[in-house]
């Protein structure tokens, strides 16, 4: 079936362009609730839609359109012009190292631990505990602010290095762990580049890339550095997104609408509505962050390029999770979800 619900997309992306600055929080705020009541649908209980979902997705582009032109007709919302052409100046770090460095650094204590729960949790559901992780040296690539990190200490890793090329992330990473007594004999976070880690060649056992990789510039020279440090017969957790999914449309629709817009204009208008840090994350890194998607035949073979095999794919293990044999079972999975969430171990052969 054709995507009807793409020219509605072209129109909304239209009207954008005649959004002035005075409206630009309401816009926002359209495109949050969109995409959130998109993802919702999506994925509601038994997740089997009444309709197909690209008629699901046209009615919802198109009262968001609706919501739209009633804003303009507002003439008491405040003016930001001033505030954006200033934010606009101070925009002059590389785009996701400014953004991930603005989200991550927003979790509570609770928040934190509530994430490490969610990593235990994936790798117990996968079995990777005895013979993957457990006394084994560990290097997470792109650790953002470090929970991932504590998840695989929790496991048994003897030693995880989290490396994050945001300062600010490297800072708060550090925070964490000394508020929650870890050693630094046992976790340890540096400031480094994914491309040049300036670690020794095969000194370690198990790496990460959790939804990293495909927000760089050139992946294949991320995936090298992780092939060069591990081990022979070394694995590797991957995590990227797969292609062909209508809930990606409208949120690359969305990224394309706001490009112009600097991510701290956007993430305020977030922090003003009061969201539970989670979703804030959520919607800060969907509606700013730029995504390279891909598919499983694609991706496997990028790997077994450069050097990797043994591929064994990984459940996400929660309801917005979108896994392989959740969009199998699903009437409209491939439309809704494409390639889903490629989480999948590799190994250095």
């Amino acid at each position: 079936m054709e995507k009807i619900y793409l020219k509605d997309i072209d129109l909304l992306k239209k009207d954008a362009e005649q959004i002035p600055n005075t409206h630009l929080y309401s816009f926002i705020k359209v495109l949050m609730l969109v995409n959130l009541n998109m993802r919702y649908e999506l994925i509601k209980e038994n997740r089997n839609l009444e309709e197909h979902p690209y008629t699901l997705v046209q009615k919802l582009v198109n009262n968001a359109r609706t919501f739209l032109a009633m804003w303009q007709e507002i003439s008491f919302v405040e003016d930001n012009s001033h505030e954006l052409e200033m934010l606009k100046k101070l925009q002059l770090e590389e785009k996701h190292q400014e953004l991930f460095q603005k989200l991550w650094v927003n979790f509570s204590v609770d928040d934190y631990e509530d994430r490490i729960k969610r990593y235990e949790y994936r790798l117990d559901i996968n079995d990777l505990g005895s013979g993957f992780i457990k006394g084994f040296k560990c290097i997470d690539f792109g650790c953002g602010h470090g929970n991932f990190a504590h998840a695989l200490i929790r496991k048994g890793a003897a030693r995880v290095l989290g490396l994050d090329y945001g300062e600010d992330n490297i800072d708060y990473a550090n925070n964490m762990r000394d508020k929650l007594n870890i050693s630094k004999d046992k976790i340890e976070f540096n400031f480094s580049s994914v491309y040049n880690t300036k670690q020794s060649k095969e000194s370690y056992d198990f790496a990460i890339q959790n939804g990293v990789f495909h927000h760089l510039e050139d992946e294949e020279k991320a995936y090298k550095e992780v092939w060069r440090v591990l081990k022979n017969k070394g694995w590797f957790w991957v995590y990227t997104t797969g292609a062909g999914a209508i809930a990606n449309d409208l949120w690359e629709a969305s990224t394309h609408i706001l490009k112009d817009i600097p991510h701290d204009f956007v993430i305020n208008v977030l922090d003003n509505l009061n969201l539970k840090v989670g979703k804030r994350y959520h919607l800060g890194d969907g509606l700013n962050a730029t995504y390279r998607r891909t598919t499983w035949k694609d991706i496997t073979k990028f790997l077994t390029d450069i050097g990797f095999g043994n591929f064994r794919r990984l459940t996400g293990g929660y309801p917005t999770d979108f896994d392989h044999d959740v969009i199998q079972a699903d009437k409209y999975g491939v439309e809704k979800f494409g390639e889903g969430d490629l989480r999948f171990l590799a190994q250095k052969i």
